[in-house]
């Protein structure tokens, strides 16, 4: 049976190293043997610095309430797939441009020769510049194109850019940057936390000036709903996935912002281990605890067993 919403690997493989084929698979990536094992994305810091050299058991794991013993454990050693989703819809003026440009480049200058850029940008429409594989030249010249306008689609972005596949042995990070207020997407926020909880990546969102108790959405969607402030959606999508919300003012360096969330990111451990008594099937809960007193724990709070 496999797993899904958290990269899974052969167990066997992940004790001995060995590199690993992907089968034929569902959209929620999965790797399929007698033995699956669940990877597990955790930061732990202490303050504002990360903590090191934690062993295995310093971490303790529960599935739906059920502990797990760790199979392995990684730190800083993955490589990283990096999709940044960028906003440039009307309220993205010039100068703001200008620094979004200088951002993307300043994170790129941050990447290790094994990580990946995606470079997605939105309004209305969503529109790839860059792909994994894609040579950072035509990125950079559709880039100096563009011209902030329209209205924004926030939420049916993160949903495009969820569910992607995931390869063995690699991380997966996605920084969004707007100003968090969705426009015009066809997805709602309960609809997108779902997907969140269902899918694989981290999310980190870099919010320009945001008003945390606006709604998140222009769009009343049912009567009977309460609607999510832009702090709510951002804050649950954060800790459903184990990342992180920043705020930035107008003027602020956003190539900074950039890259202290890939630097956090790579400052984390990877736990690995093989469902032990729960049920299969759903979406189980996790829960990642250190033994260690006065730290700060960020992890996935789930994922889907297919």
């Amino acid at each position: 049976m496999p797993l899904a919403g958290a990269l899974v690997l052969p167990a066997a493989a992940v004790m001995a190293g060995r590199s690993l084929e992907p089968v034929d698979q569902d959209p929620l990536t999965s790797f399929r043997s007698n033995t699956d094992a669940v990877s597990v994305d955790v930061s732990v810091r202490r303050g504002k610095r990360p903590v090191s050299g934690l062993k295995a058991s310093d971490f303790e794991i529960f599935d739906n309430g059920v502990p797990q013993t760790i199979l392995d454990i990684g730190y800083e050693k993955l490589p990283t797939d990096v999709t940044v989703l960028l906003d440039v819809s009307e309220s993205v003026t010039g100068p703001m441009l200008n620094e979004l440009r200088r951002g993307v480049r300043q994170l790129r200058e941050g990447l290790e020769s094994r990580d990946r850029l995606k470079l997605v940008t939105f309004n209305m429409r969503i529109r790839r510049l860059a792909d994994f594989a894609g040579p950072a030249v035509s990125a950079d010249a559709a880039f100096e194109s563009l011209v902030g306008t329209g209205s924004s689609a926030i939420f049916d972005a993160l949903a495009v850019a969820l569910p992607s596949q995931r390869a063995a042995g690699r991380r997966q990070l996605i920084v969004l940057f707007s100003d968090g207020v969705d426009s015009s997407s066809v997805i709602d926020p309960p609809l997108l936390v779902d997907v969140a909880k269902r899918s694989a990546p981290t999310i980190a969102a870099v919010l320009a000036s945001p008003t945390r108790q606006r709604t998140a959405t222009v769009y009343a969607r049912s009567p009977l709903a309460v609607p999510m402030t832009v702090g709510q959606l951002y804050d649950q999508l954060a800790d459903d996935t184990g990342g992180v919300v920043l705020t930035i003012a107008t003027g602020n360096d956003l190539g900074s912002s950039f890259r202290r969330v890939l630097d956090d990111f790579r400052a984390s451990y990877v736990l690995y281990f093989s469902p032990r008594g729960v049920r299969g099937g759903g979406l189980h809960t996790l829960d990642v605890r250190v033994k260690r007193d006065g730290v700060d724990v960020r992890a996935r709070r789930g994922y889907v067993w297919q």
